[in-house]
């Protein structure tokens, strides 16, 4: 304390003393002449080198004036003054030190002085008697003048405390002005009587706005005013409240804050409440969030599985019974991402998802359980309530389409199952696993037809993106079946190289149609995106039950009978046998027609190309044949 006080530097002299206090000592000092029958008693105050008359004792003729400042030089105050003790002068003519008393003069013979000393130890003046007869003064008068000399010091640290508190009060004032948290300071009413700045900023509203209202009128929240009031008589009883709660803000802002709450006396003597608060609204918001996308899917918006595996215990306690789930796999899923890319596959996510909200009911709970999986929890949903969801889900699905590109659309289409939890001992992960397993059933069925169908949309794609028209292709077949029956293929070859005649390219349509039409020489970068698509057709066609069968010739048709082809730089006979074949068709089917980047060479042209690259592009057998083929 002493060193806050020492660091405020306050100077006694700049103490302003009221008249009123004033007034009280001109009253002492009456009643002091009046017990002594001294001639006069005078308080004075010492500013260095001066000496003023603050008060004198009433008489017919005063030897000094009140105001009056004297510069002492042998004056006898100023030996109480320097001694800082009492001095008694009983006959100033009769002693050698005080002849020459400037106060002799005045015929100022006796005198009798006390310093009066600020609470610091600093000198604050003196108060004495005068009288212009030789006395002794009696030990009453000297008890009476030093009491009356206490009595003054007590008003000056009275004085003196009220401006070191004051300075305190301002100091800790700005001191909680400065401070991040919340000070405010209400009654048992919720009348807010003191804020300081922190409280401006984290509610919204100006200090003066909120010294005029109580904190329900101001911060707290309609639904949180109860629990507001019954936290009010906790802490009045004494209890000490830390919490976090929501607050408002004079823009009906929801904040979060969390407070430390007791109670405290008033100066009134009244109780009431010191509540600190420091605004948490941003690590609230940042929790929810990790906590929302703890228990999210992050594409779908959906639940996720750990939401779901954490529920499933909480509705069997609650006895939601009966308790439906329905499990549904989204078909095609894979297919669309290996033949349109990612996003598409996350639109068609998207569209799932927002069909299940759409046509579940609002008490139900609805999760992605994983890829293409999703589950729906119904509570209390009996066998012909849950029949009638997934009769929503199947109508909603039948209109619902995904938009590809060049205006092609994609029906959704999902495999459904269903089971139903009708008591808590009943295993509900056993109850899941029978809707599963009715799901796959269906899968089995929906899913071929919806590969197939999205096969043909990506052979549209491929005609309308590139210059390969369906006659490319067709072509491609009646001469393939030519040279098929020359090497006495069997049936089942023969249908085989038909469909790879057909399908060879189907990787092409992920590539962008400026590449695939340029009329220009490629870049290398636009070469190796080239080079992609027999992998890429390997993927689409792999996917689909009816086409797998020749995704490997898809993926090798462009390999190289020396080894230099791609995507794997497979040579001789590590090559499909079928992939040889197709080499050779298309590339004299390509050579004898026309594009936009290259002219049409004439068959013979076109055979001696082929016999040319036999033994490096071309199975040199196979490439011998065929020119037999074409030349008889």
């Amino acid at each position: 304390m002493d060193k806050i006080i020492n660091s405020f530097e306050i100077k006694p002299e700049k103490i302003k003393i009221s008249q009123k206090t004033k007034n009280q000592w001109q009253n002492l000092l009456e009643l002091i002449v009046k017990n002594s029958d001294a001639k006069e008693a005078i308080l004075t105050e010492y500013n260095k080198p001066y000496l003023e008359i603050i008060k004198i004792s009433k008489s017919k003729k005063a030897f000094f004036k009140e105001g009056e400042k004297i510069k002492l030089c042998g004056h006898y105050c100023q030996n109480v003054i320097e001694n800082k003790q009492f001095l008694e002068v009983n006959d100033a003519t009769k002693n050698s030190v005080w002849q020459r008393a400037p106060e002799l003069e005045f015929g100022i013979n006796s005198y009798l002085g006390y310093p009066i000393f600020w609470p610091t130890g600093e000198v604050f003046g003196t108060i004495c008697l005068h009288d212009t007869q030789s006395r002794n003064f009696s030990s009453e008068t000297k008890t009476e003048l030093k009491f009356s000399s206490q009595l003054i010091e007590n008003s000056l640290e009275i004085l003196y405390q009220n401006q070191v508190n004051k300075r305190l009060l301002d100091y800790y004032s700005d001191l909680l002005n400065t401070l991040p948290v919340g000070i405010m300071i209400e009654n048992k009413a919720g009348k807010i009587l003191k804020v300081n700045k922190a409280m401006e900023k984290i509610t919204g509203y100006k200090k003066e706005e909120l010294l005029l209202n109580t904190v329900f009128d101001t911060l707290v929240p309609i639904d949180q005013k109860k629990m507001a009031k019954a936290n009010i008589k906790r802490i009045l009883a004494g209890e000490v409240l830390k919490h976090e709660l929501p607050s408002a803000t004079n823009n009906g802002e929801e904040r979060f804050v969390r407070l430390l709450e007791q109670k405290i006396n008033l100066p009134n003597n009244q109780a009431g409440i010191i509540s600190i608060q420091s605004d948490i609204t941003d690590k609230v918001k940042y929790e929810k969030q990790i906590k929302y996308a703890s228990y999210h899917d992050s594409l779908t918006d959906l639940y996720n599985r750990s939401y779901l595996e954490n529920k499933i215990p909480i509705l069997n306690k609650q006895q939601k019974f009966p308790l439906a789930v329905i499990m549904a796999d989204l078909n095609g899923l894979k297919l669309v991402n290996d033949t349109y890319g990612h996003n598409a596959g996350d639109e068609l996510l998207k569209k799932m998802a927002n069909i299940l909200k759409i046509t579940c009911r609002k008490s139900d709970i609805i999760a992605r359980w994983g890829g293409d999986e999703f589950i729906i929890l119904l509570p209390k949903t009996d066998q012909k309530e849950v029949k009638k969801v997934i009769k929503r889900i199947k109508n909603k699905l039948k209109n619902t389409y995904l938009n590809l590109k060049n205006d092609n659309k994609l029906p959704l289409s999902a495999a459904l199952g269903c089971g139903i939890q009708n008591y808590y001992y009943q295993d509900f992960f056993n109850i899941l696993a029978e809707a599963e397993a009715q799901m796959y059933k269906k899968k089995l069925i929906e899913s071929k037809a919806l590969k197939n169908n999205i096969v043909k949309n990506i052979l549209k794609t491929l005609s309308a993106n590139s210059q390969e028209t369906p006659g490319h292709s067709q072509r491609m077949a009646v001469l393939s079946e030519k040279f098929a029956k020359k090497l006495n293929l069997s049936e089942a070859e023969i249908n085989k190289l038909l469909l790879i005649s057909k399908l060879h390219d189907i990787g092409k349509t992920v590539i962008p149609k400026n590449i695939l039409n340029k009329k220009e020489e490629l870049t290398k970068s636009e070469w190796e995106q080239i080079k992609t698509h027999p992998a890429v057709g390997h993927r689409i066609l792999n996917t689909t039950e009816e086409f797998s069968h020749i995704s490997e010739e898809i993926l090798s048709h462009h390999e190289r009978w020396d080894g230099r082809g791609y995507p794997r730089g497979l040579k001789r006979e590590e090559i499909p046998f079928l992939a040889r074949i197709i080499n050779l068709v298309d590339a004299y089917e390509v050579m004898t027609h026309q594009t936009s980047y290259q002219r049409a060479l004439t068959k013979a042209e076109a055979l001696a190309e082929i016999e040319e690259n036999s033994g490096t592009q071309f199975d040199p057998k196979l490439a011998k044949l065929f020119i037999e083929l074409l030349q008889e």
